[in-house]
């Protein structure tokens, strides 16, 4: 558990690169990711073709473009649950990947956390207040080991 945390204004985007979700066919892991593209523009990596392949029973599914719904308990393109969900507090915690789940943990286990002020966009300050609050850090911090287990195929 790190002492601080320093907001450096990551967003949402940065962290939806690939998403651990449950497979439509047999509720196993999944993972939703972008076919490579060699765009640097967002725009164009938002939309770039993705791949949904269960770790599983291997069963696939191909995204070509289309409507997105960027934010929320689910991935941006075929609208699946996330993997990594689980109640805590009373509410759903849930991260899009592990790259995701670590930031989560990283701002709730810090004692002291910095944010640049006048900055509204960043991942940081569009978490819940549920999240924030000192009062659930245990508690928190207990459901996102139990996500780290799942992870790692241990629950």
């Amino acid at each position: 558990m790190n002492e601080r945390f320093s907001d450096n204004g990551e967003l949402v985007y940065e962290f939806g690169d690939e998403f651990l979700v449950v497979c439509p066919r047999c509720a196993g892991k999944a993972r939703v990711f972008a076919v490579e593209t060699e765009s640097e523009k967002l725009s164009e990596q938002l939309f770039a073709p993705r791949k949904l392949v269960c770790l599983s029973c291997v069963y696939r599914h191909e995204w070509n473009g289309g409507q997105i719904g960027i934010g929320g308990g689910f991935d941006w393109y075929f609208r699946l649950p996330l993997w990594l969900e689980i109640s805590c507090c009373g509410k759903m915690l849930w991260a899009y990947n592990e790259k995701h789940l670590g930031f989560i943990e990283d701002y709730v286990g810090a004692k002291l956390r910095e944010r640049k002020p006048f900055v509204n966009k960043s991942l940081a300050s569009r978490l819940p207040g549920w999240i924030k609050q000192a009062k659930n850090r245990d508690e928190i911090l207990k459901a996102i080991g139990k996500l780290r287990e799942k992870l790692n195929g241990k629950s």
